[in-house]
C-alpha cells in the first residue's frame, strides 16, 4: 500500500496524481491522506514500513501514463471539461474525495470513457458532488456577510466570515476579488483565510506578517454591524448583499450567520438585544449618502415637468395602473413611509388600504394613534410586480427605482415637515437615511437625519407573510412599540416648539 500525504488542495493532488500515474500505481494500492496544520505547510513524512510518494511539479493539462502494450510512457490527454469537473469535485469535503478523483482519472486514462456517465457509480458520485459544490457556491456568494472595520485598526478594510460545508475559499476569494476593486479585505473560514492587499491575493492559514493582522481582524468592534462610513467602497460591498438582506430577513442557514469562535454576536442578534434592553431611548446616526455616479446606462435624472401622475423617471409607470400619492394632514408631525403600493392600492389609488393597510390600522389602534393624524406615503409611488402562476406578486424596487422616486419623497418631506418619520421596511429606511443599511441592525433605534428623527420598524406585510402565530404577534408588537415611540418623540417636538 502506498501512503500519499498531500495538503488538501486540488493542485497538490494533481501533482501527486501525475507522479503515481507515471508509475502505473492502481487506485486500490493508494491510501490518500490529508495533511493538517503545520504539516500541510511543510509536507509529510514517511512512516515505517510504508512508501510515501511525493508530488511532482505541475505541468500542462496532460498527464503521463504508461502504455500497457509497449511499456513506454505516452501522454494521455485530459480534456479541459474533465479537468474542470475534477477540480470542482475536489472542493467536496469527504474522506474519499482524492481517492475518487484518482480512480476516475485512472479509468479515463485507461480507456474507460464511460466513467463520467451518470449510470456509472463513479460518474454519478462525481456529478452529485459537483452539484452540491455548485449549490454551496451560490449560497456562499449570496449570503456571506462582510463588514467594514474601524480605520484606526489598520488593514484590512473589510472582514468576512463564513463556515462552508466544502472547501470553497479559493472560489469565493476569486469571486470577490474581481468585484471589489482595490479595497483590502480578509475572508476567514475555520479552515483558512484569504487576504487581499489591493494587488495580490494570498490563500492559506494566517502566517508571518499576516498573522499579526489576522489576530486583530475579528475583534468585538469589527463585526458589530454598523458601517462607520459610507464611502463608495462601502456601498459597493453592501450592494452585493442587497437582495440577501432586504426588507425582511430570509431563512438563512445558521452556518452563514454564526460568528467566529469567541467572536461577538451578529448584527441582527445585537439589534434584537438592544431592542429588548430598551435601547429606543438612544439616538444614533447613519452614514452620509454616497455620491451618485451616472453612466450611459443610468443618465442623470431630470426634475419632472408635471405632476406625479405623469412621472416617467423610471420604467415602473409602464406596468402600474397609477401612481399612488401620499395622503394625510398638510402639516402632520408624524409621517409613515412604506416601500411601495400593493395590488389593492394600485387599483384604488389610496395608500395603505389593502391587507397591509388593514393590519396597520390595528397597529395604530393598539398604539393609541389616529390614522387621520398621520401622513402616509411610499418611498416608491408605482407598484412593481411580476407574474407567477398567473398571479401578480410584489417585487422589491431596485435601488435605481428608489433613487428615481426620491424627488417625490423629498418634496413631501419639505411640504409636510414632519418631526418624526416611521419607516416600514428596509427600502423605506434606505430612502430616508440615504445609506446602505440593514433594517435588523437599527430596529429599536432612533436615527437623527436632516433635522428629523427616523424610527425604523418592520413592514406590516412581513407579519402577514409569517405563518407562525407567536412570531407574527412578536412582529406586530414590535411595530406597535415603534409607533408608540414615534408618537412620544413627535409630542416632545411639538411641545418644544410651542
Amino acid at each position: 500500500m502506498n501512503r500519499i500525504s498531500i495538503e488538501p488542495s486540488f493542485a497538490a493532488w494533481r501533482r501527486a496524481a501525475r507522479a503515481v500515474l507515471r508509475q502505473e500505481i492502481e487506485p486500490a494500492q493508494i491510501d490518500w491522506v490529508e495533511l493538517e496544520g503545520d504539516a500541510a505547510q511543510g509536507g509529510g513524512s514517511s512512516e515505517a514500513g510504508q512508501e510515501t510518494t511525493h508530488a511532482a511539479t505541475v505541468g500542462t493539462a496532460d498527464v503521463v501514463a504508461t502504455s500497457a502494450n509497449s511499456g513506454a510512457a505516452v501522454p494521455a490527454a485530459i480534456p479541459r471539461e474533465l479537468l474542470s469537473r475534477l477540480k470542482a469535485a475536489a472542493c467536496y469535503r469527504a474522506p474519499d474525495r482524492w481517492a475518487l478523483l484518482y480512480r476516475i482519472l485512472w479509468r479515463w486514462t485507461h480507456g474507460e470513457r464511460q466513467v463520467i456517465a451518470l449510470d456509472d457509480p463513479d460518474g454519478a458520485q462525481l456529478a452529485h458532488r459537483m452539484q452540491s459544490v455548485d449549490q454551496e457556491s451560490e449560497d456562499l456568494v449570496a449570503l456571506t456577510l462582510f463588514r467594514r472595520r474601524d480605520p484606526s485598526m489598520g488593514l484590512p478594510e473589510f472582514v468576512g466570515w463564513y463556515e462552508p460545508r466544502h472547501d470553497l475559499l479559493e472560489h469565493a476569494a476569486a469571486y470577490f476579488g474581481k468585484r471589489m476593486g482595490d479595497s483590502t479585505w480578509m475572508l476567514a473560514t475555520p479552515q483558512g483565510a484569504a487576504f487581499w492587499n489591493g494587488m495580490l491575493l494570498r490563500i492559506g492559514r494566517p502566517a508571518t506578517e499576516e498573522s499579526t493582522e489576522a489576530a486583530h481582524a475579528l475583534p468585538a468592534s469589527a463585526m458589530t454591524g454598523e458601517a462607520i462610513t459610507s464611502e463608495p467602497t462601502e456601498a459597493l460591498w453592501l450592494a452585493c448583499y442587497a437582495r440577501a438582506f432586504n426588507a425582511e430577513p430570509a431563512p438563512v442557514p445558521l452556518r452563514y450567520w454564526r460568528t467566529p469562535a469567541a467572536g461577538p454576536p451578529l448584527p441582527a442578534r445585537l439589534a434584537r438585544e438592544r431592542s429588548r434592553l430598551g435601547a429606543q431611548s438612544s439616538v444614533v446616526t447613519v452614514p452620509e449618502r454616497p455620491p451618485i455616479e451616472y453612466s450611459a446606462v443610468t443618465p442623470p435624472l431630470r426634475e419632472p415637468t408635471g405632476p406625479l401622475a405623469t412621472c416617467r423617471r423610471c420604467a415602473l409607470w409602464r406596468n402600474a395602473k397609477q401612481a399612488v400619492a401620499g395622503a394625510g394632514p398638510a402639516r402632520a408631525a408624524l409621517m409613515v413611509v412604506g416601500e411601495q403600493p400593493g395590488e389593492y392600492e394600485n387599483q384604488h389609488g389610496e395608500p395603505f388600504t389593502g391587507p397591509a393597510g388593514q393590519l396597520l390600522d390595528t397597529v395604530l389602534a393598539r398604539a393609541g394613534l389616529e390614522r387621520s393624524a398621520l401622513y402616509l406615503t411610499y418611498a416608491v409611488k408605482h407598484y412593481k410586480w411580476e407574474t407567477l402562476d398567473q398571479q401578480r406578486i410584489h417585487r422589491t424596487p431596485a435601488p435605481r427605482e428608489v433613487e428615481a422616486c426620491q424627488y417625490w419623497l423629498d418634496r413631501e418631506l419639505a411640504q409636510i415637515g414632519p418631526r418624526v418619520v416611521v419607516t416600514l421596511g428596509a427600502t423605506a429606511l434606505k430612502a430616508l437615511s440615504g445609506a446602505h443599511v440593514n433594517l435588523s441592525e437599527y430596529l429599536g433605534q432612533t436615527i437623527a437625519r436632516d433635522g428629523r428623527l427616523i424610527v425604523p420598524t418592520w413592514h406590516p406585510s412581513y407579519a402577514l407573510r409569517t405563518a407562525d402565530a407567536r412570531l407574527r404577534e412578536d412582529i406586530v408588537a414590535a411595530i406597535v412599540s415603534a409607533f408608540r415611540r414615534a408618537a412620544e418623540l413627535a409630542a416632545e417636538g411639538t411641545s418644544c416648539c410651542r
